[in-house]
């Protein structure tokens, strides 16, 4: 039995200890691998808390889908936020978005896109995640589109183009190239990058 480690036991509430626990375990084993009674042991509670914070199974499993999905998404907007606001004309931001690109098609982000992919996977049959989804798709596009609204004012993009909605088309293209890494071939993966990157420039920028 793996026991969090006194510190982070410390220092989390009963809810946060089993909400880790669980993403732990999805991402050894995944979901199967989820039993409430051992987490609720793991974390040194009992399984009434458990169910108290998530009241079932179901809702553990969920809620730690949710967070993982939550969290990839942070760490992508931050990255993408980064190189929007760090430019100084129209053209280094074109240039910063398309850098952004390469790296985010890179095999170094692939296990977030497979993360990404499981939990939209796991979306599909339970409508309670995939509002959880729905709602962290559309608060990242919220965020992006705000990141933007400098180079709108500055006249670097026009103020015609929907970046909300640019930024929710993009964020779903970029999680189907897992498809494409399923069949292992790089010239594969290189074109559909060219194409991709292409579409996502031309529709922020234009011709």
């Amino acid at each position: 039995m793996t026991l969090l480690p006194s510190t982070a036991v410390g220092s989390l509430s009963s809810r946060e200890r089993i909400l880790e626990r669980a993403i732990e375990v999805i991402e050894q084993g995944g979901e199967v691998a989820i039993r409430t009674n051992t987490i609720a042991e793991e974390c040194g509670v009992t399984a009434p808390i458990l169910y108290r914070a998530f009241t079932n199974r179901e809702g553990l499993v969920i809620a730690a889908q949710a967070e993982r999905y939550r969290r990839s998404t942070a760490n992508a907007l931050q990255y993408l936020v980064s190189y929007i606001e760090n430019s100084g004309s129209r053209g280094e931001l074109r240039e910063n978005i398309s850098a952004a690109l390469d790296f985010i098609f890179s095999p170094e982000r692939e296990a977030a896109r497979q993360l990404r992919a499981e939990v939209i996977g796991s979306a599909v049959s339970r409508p309670p995640l995939r509002a959880e989804v729905a709602a962290i798709d559309l608060d990242y596009s919220d965020q992006v589109a705000r990141a933007y609204r400098s180079a709108v004012d500055a006249g670097w993009i026009d103020s015609s183009v929907d970046l909300r909605g640019v930024a929710l088309w993009a964020q779903g293209l970029i999680n189907s190239r897992v498809t494409i890494e399923f069949n292992g071939d790089a010239s594969v993966a290189a074109a559909w990058d060219r194409v991709a990157k292409s579409a996502i420039l031309h529709a922020i920028f234009g011709a």
